[in-house]
């Protein structure tokens, strides 16, 4: 059995905790240390069971705690060299390190990690494939494109994290100034709504269970529109098999267990 444990996703904090019963590893720490701590605590994961910890990319929402997470507990950061060595400069690297080439393969606490280029405005993003035994779990939270490497890596997964950032009509009439609109608009940008439901169909096979999504915007999204919308677009495809959820960025979702027999269970944050 593996278990996937949503601490949060948006702007202000990005982590995921995935175990088994041979190990486990924590995806980003974009929360601080304390509050990494807490939100593991609420779904009753414990921080000394952890083997390591991946980063997507640099930017403070997905590596905040990185340094002082990773330091407390005397764990390895795994991440690409030119992430590694730009938040050296900056101060913000763990003692302990674990560089790899995003297209190669590792291995650390009992999961296979298979890290890949994504398209984002950081130093050398990556998406993961963790794989334990025959379960494979998807996670790309920040890209503006979901092009043909990115559909390869992240196609027929069991589970898979999706960004949904934005709905393109409520970032084009908010308030935000033309540079940003821009940026987030951009293939190095952000993933919008209508792109994530477009690549459903390419993403989820047979064996896919579970769906989450990530990375919302609190000022051009809502969770209310992200639901409506890919519950409607589960239907139409016959998917309704699929069990969905829309990660929040102020509370925990919960932690989902992906058993050997296909099924899937959820326990709620306390």
């Amino acid at each position: 059995m593996v278990k996937l444990g949503v601490l949060g996703s948006g702007s202000r904090g990005n982590a995921f905790v995935i175990s088994s019963a041979e190990g486990a590893i924590i995806v980003d720490v974009g929360f601080s240390r304390k509050e990494t701590r807490c939100r593991m605590e609420q779904l009753h994961l414990r921080p000394e069971r952890l083997d390591a910890a991946l980063l997507t990319h640099e930017h403070e929402d997905h590596s905040k705690g990185c340094r002082v997470f990773c330091d407390e507990l005397g764990i390895p950061l795994c991440t690409a060299p030119e992430t590694a060595n730009y938040l050296r400069r900056k101060g913000k690297l763990p003692e302990r390190v674990i560089e790899f080439e995003p297209g190669g393969m590792f291995s650390v606490g009992g999961f296979d990690v298979f890290p890949f280029a994504v398209q984002h405005d950081a130093v050398n993003p990556v998406g993961f494939v963790i794989r334990h035994g025959e379960c494979r779990i998807g996670v790309a939270t920040d890209l503006g494109n979901v092009n043909a490497l990115a559909l390869r890596y992240l196609a027929d997964c069991d589970a898979l994290i999706l960004e949904s950032n934005y709905d393109e009509q409520m970032l084009r009439n908010s308030d935000r100034q033309l540079y940003l609109k821009r940026r987030i608009l951009g293939r190095h940008g952000h993933l919008d709504n209508r792109a994530a439901l477009a690549v459903l169909d390419q993403l989820l096979t047979r064996r896919t269970r579970l769906l989450l999504l990530a990375h919302l915007s609190g000022e051009c999204n809502s969770p209310e529109l992200v639901e409506r919308l890919f519950v409607d677009r589960l239907r139409e495809m016959g998917r309704t098999d699929v069990e969905f959820g829309i990660i929040r960025q102020d509370v925990p979702l919960g932690v989902y267990e992906l058993g050997s027999d296909g099924g899937v269970e959820r326990s709620c944050a306390c």
